[in-house]
């Protein structure tokens, strides 16, 4: 007599319903006549002391695993299809995309790692950051705190309290004024 029924289905379906809190969808199956699904859990890559949060949109196509009953399963993950193209046809890009157009992509044949968004980018590393690089800021530079360097800082121009330090004359000591610096 047999106790337990291990088969189990592959299906594709469309997320109809998410639940953030615990992770999980709900799924409508079209080759079942959009039978909607329990609560499935959606996998992800870590969820202990490493975590990986992120769950697929209402509408996303996905594949999910069943139990033999159809009572029970889980999200395999998401599927690209002709509603979702790939974003990229290159093997060697690891690429996240988000809906409001941010990307974080690597490329691991030239090792280039970019960071696109409209928002505000914030870094926050209580032990200090350091960055071994050459640096090229395009676009103004605002510190809060003071700058030190252990090495010469040029610049065409250098202000300090609105005195421009190369162009400014000082009084001389016969009534006149001084040259400028040299």
């Amino acid at each position: 007599m047999q106790t337990h029924n291990f088969g189990a289905t592959y299906q594709e379906g469309i997320v109809s319903v998410i639940d953030p809190k615990s992770h999980k969808v709900r799924c409508k199956i079209p080759a079942l006549e959009d039978l909607e699904t329990a609560w499935l859990s959606f996998l992800t890559p870590n969820a202990g002391g490493n975590q990986f949060y992120c769950l697929p949109d209402v509408g996303e196509l996905v594949a999910i695993l069943l139990d033999a009953r159809g009572e029970g399963g889980c999200v395999l993950g998401a599927i690209y299809n002709e509603q979702d193209p790939t974003p990229v046809q290159n093997s060697d890009i690891w690429l996240k995309k988000f809906k409001n157009g941010t990307e974080i992509s690597h490329d691991r044949k030239s090792g280039d790692v970019v960071v696109k968004t409209q928002g505000h980018i914030t870094a926050t590393a209580e032990g200090g950051a350091t960055i071994n690089a050459d640096t090229l800021i395009n676009g103004n530079l605002h510190a809060t705190g003071n700058i030190t360097s252990g090495k010469e800082i040029s610049a065409p121009k250098v202000k300090q309290g609105g005195i421009e330090l190369g162009a400014h004359k000082h009084a001389g000591d016969s009534g006149g004024k001084t040259g400028l610096p040299e």
